[in-house]
């Protein structure tokens, strides 16, 4: 057999020849590397360059490199190695690059061998300067840079005006000096000038800096007032030469300035944090929101005194709440920036107005409703991919930002976005669990993966912004919780320590009752206990309404295991938090006579607090809808409401949202597949969330000294989410019959009664 192989292959090997006996033979010219790149410590060392060649090879060292690096050789002939080495480097990165010649030129390679060194930066805080145009005058600007400024290139552009009127561009005492003529023409006249500098790896870096020179009379056109600027509002374009003069609040460098839009079912423009800044008036009464033609021009760092003109800009009014955008600017804009004052401005939640919109606030006394997890409790496959989430594969680029909300000592509330591509935003710390400050700019933003996040929300420029004690405590005394840690809805669980709690037995299960407290044989009874009124059992649910989902809320995401995907835990112990799972059929939540509504069922905590003293209770959850899947996010309940009783059930009080005042909240889904259903593509909506939202209602002080008391979180009416066939659609465009037959799966990851 082995013999037959040999023969045959013979034969095979003489046929090939025969064919390329009367053909023209390929010439194939081979100069190949195993990488382009190579990196070398900066305390020095060598690297080995591979090279495979069917000739002779020239080597060329390309750049100057002086007697810090050398090549073992110049010349080889076929394959083989080329030792580059290095001394050590104190300095800036550098680089040795080859060219490699095949034959004398039949073919050409290039090769980098890199040195890692000190990393050049170029910035300055206030790159905005004037001159007195009527007569010949210089600038100065303060740069902050370890590359020295004779070694940088300049270039000067004149944006509008007149041209010329630059002399000079040069250094002194280590600051960038610009030299000007008189403005030769009669109007104000605005200039940039480009700074660049090319690194050793030939990294390019560029900075630029702008001057406006004043009109023949040394006038820069009228400045007005923030208040006078509002008025230009509703203009195509503002033709007056009128500024307005601030402090920045904003910082260019921030990744958490604005939310980045969703702008199709997998597309976010990433460009509108980047372009957007903004600005407050020097008392600190008003702002501006700054909206860039391009990210790139946005260089307004926090604290600079910033003269703003509106000339070729829009002013744009929005309301509920009123509020004002500066929009379509350009460098040319740019007036003057120096170093500023910051206005400290401390306000309550309660006592937050339109007025303060885009203002820098501090915010005293609030502390994280939600204290597990993370800044950002998202299912992370679906978000922006960052080095947050880069291990994870599948990200889709369905969502920016999300929001944890914060409580003062009084119950207000306010929510606090954050965007994915904070890094800061899952760090493995979690969030502050004691009372302080929060400081950051105070907005008004629709997210409508999120739903309704009230008047105002407040975005920090990084993480120290939430100056909340780490580790302190909460203002408020915890008097019932349910949060999956322990798993108090594990059937059986408690059977031997109180068979109250016990597993009710196969069908009957809609009957269980989950204590709040991990009771325990010498503390059998609980403080409250929670019931589940819906009795109508999901058609995927088996015999089980309740049970368990996963809850999007660890501290950091990983690649395996726990935290992957932003889920707690994979398994069933009690060391990581899940989610309340209800799986119930729709129409349940709700109580019919003659086929209409006549009430609704909940899910329902009964206690008592006779013996409890207070001003104030507050009840919060977090909560979302379905398995990350279509099947079970299609249709459930949209709106949900708080309500409580102290007569025992025979009343119910509905307590309002404490962020939109409003009697109810929008519930989301979590994220799903993009999905054909009756042959129709319905891709994740817009208004498909990533993770739990977070709710706090203010319960009234009668609640306390009662023998017995009533929570409910029910459906508030009869509006029914389901998918739309546009991807930015409504989804509240349903209502609940009462031979709706369809599921709804509701996962809580929260629910705490607090009080003091």
């Amino acid at each position: 057999m082995k013999a037959q192989s040999i023969l045959l292959l013979a034969l095979v090997a003489l046929t090939a020849c025969s064919l390329f006996d009367d053909a023209e033979y390929a010439d194939i010219k081979e100069l190949v590397t195993r990488k382009d790149e190579w990196l070398v410590s900066k305390d020095g060392g060598e690297a080995t360059v591979r090279i495979y060649a069917n000739g002779k090879v020239d080597v060329t060292v390309m750049n100057s490199v002086g007697d810090w690096a050398w090549c073992d050789r110049t010349f080889l002939d076929g394959d083989g190695d080329i030792v580059v080495t290095f001394d050590p480097n104190d300095g800036f990165r550098r680089m040795v690059k080859l060219q490699l010649s095949l034959n004398g030129g039949e073919k050409l390679d290039t090769v980098y061998v890199r040195q890692e060194g000190i990393e050049p930066y170029l910035e300055c805080d206030a790159p905005y300067a004037i001159v007195d145009g009527s007569e010949e005058g210089w600038t100065t600007f303060s740069l902050s840079t370890n590359i020295p400024l004779e070694e940088m290139t300049s270039v000067v552009d004149y944006l509008s005006g007149a041209s010329d009127w630059i002399a000079r561009v040069g250094a002194d005492l280590g600051e960038l000096v610009v030299q000007t003529r008189p403005n030769p023409g009669d109007h104000i006249s605005r200039a940039r000038v480009r700074m660049d500098y090319v690194d050793g790896w030939e990294q390019g870096y560029r900075l630029d800096v702008f001057i406006t020179s004043s009109d023949r009379n040394g006038g820069f056109g009228t400045q007005i007032s923030f208040s006078d600027a509002r008025n230009y509002a509703g203009q195509e374009k503002v033709s007056d030469e009128v500024y307005i003069r601030g402090v920045v609040v904003s910082d260019w460098h921030s990744k958490n300035m604005a939310l980045n839009p969703s702008v199709n079912y997998d597309r976010i423009d990433v460009s509108q944090n980047d372009r957007t800044a903004y600005l407050q008036s020097e008392d600190g009464s008003m702002g501006f929101r700054l909206l860039f033609e391009n990210a790139a021009d946005n260089v307004l760092v926090r604290g600079t005194r910033l003269s703003l003109s509106l000339l070729d800009a829009r002013v744009v009014r929005e309301d509920a709440p009123e509020r004002y955008t500066i929009v379509a600017l350009t460098p040319s804009n740019m007036v003057r920036s120096e170093k500023g004052t910051l206005t400290e401005k401390v306000r309550r939640i309660a006592s937050l107005t339109a007025e303060d919109l885009y203002t820098y606030v501090t915010i005293p006394n609030t502390e994280f409703v939600y204290k597990t997890g993370s800044y950002t409790n998202v299912y992370e496959n679906y978000t922006l991919s960052s080095i947050v989430n880069a291990m994870l594969p599948g990200n889709n680029n369905r969502l920016d930002g999300w929001a944890c909300l914060l409580m003062d000592d009084s119950g207000a509330a306010i929510y606090a976005p954050v965007n994915m591509l904070c890094t800061w935003r899952r760090s493995g710390d979690g969030v502050p669990q004691g009372t302080g400050d929060v400081r950051g700019i105070l907005v008004h933003e629709k997210n409508p993966r999120y739903g309704d996040q009230g008047p105002f929300q407040i975005r920090v420029l990084d993480e120290s912004g939430f100056a909340q004690d780490r580790d302190g405590a909460s203002s408020y005394r915890t008097f019932a919780k349910w949060d999956g840690s322990p798993y108090h809805y594990r059937y059986g669980l408690y059977t031997v320590i109180n068979p109250r709690y016990g597993d009710p037995g196969v069908g009957n299960r809609n009957d269980s009752i989950i204590p709040s407290d991990d009771i325990s044989a010498s503390s059998p009874i609980p403080v409250a206990e929670l019931t589940l009124e819906n009795k109508t059992i999901g058609s995927s649910a088996g015999n089980y309404p309740i049970s368990s989902y996963d809850a999007y809320c660890s501290k950091v995401v990983t690649a395996s295991g726990p935290g992957n995907r932003g889920i707690a835990s994979g398994d069933n112990s009690d060391t990581y938090p899940k989610s309340l799972c209800l799986n119930t059929e729709i129409k349940g939540w709700f109580e019919w006579t003659d086929e209409r509504i006549t009430g609704y069922k909940g899910l329902v905590i009964e206690t008592s607090t006779k013996h409890l003293t207070g001003s104030l209770m507050v009840f919060s959850y977090s909560f979302d809808v379905g398995k990350i899947s279509a099947a079970t996010s299609q249709n459930y309940p949209a709106h949900w409401c708080v309500e409580y009783s102290v007569d025992g059930g025979g009343s119910y009080k509905v307590c309002p949202d404490a962020v939109t005042g409003k009697d109810y909240v929008h519930l989301r889904s979590l994220p799903w597949w993009d999905t054909n259903i009756g042959g129709i593509k319905y891709y994740t909506c817009s208004s498909c969330g990533l993770g739990a939202t977070e709710h706090l209602s203010v319960i009234p002080s009668d609640v306390f000294g009662k023998d017995k008391v009533l929570f409910r979180i029910r459906p508030y009416d009869d509006t029914m989410a389901i998918f739309p066939i546009d991807w930015n659609g409504s989804i509240e465009t349903a209502t609940v019959r009462h031979n709706t037959t369809a599921n709804t799966v509701i996962n809580f990851e929260n629910i705490v009664i607090r009080y003091k």
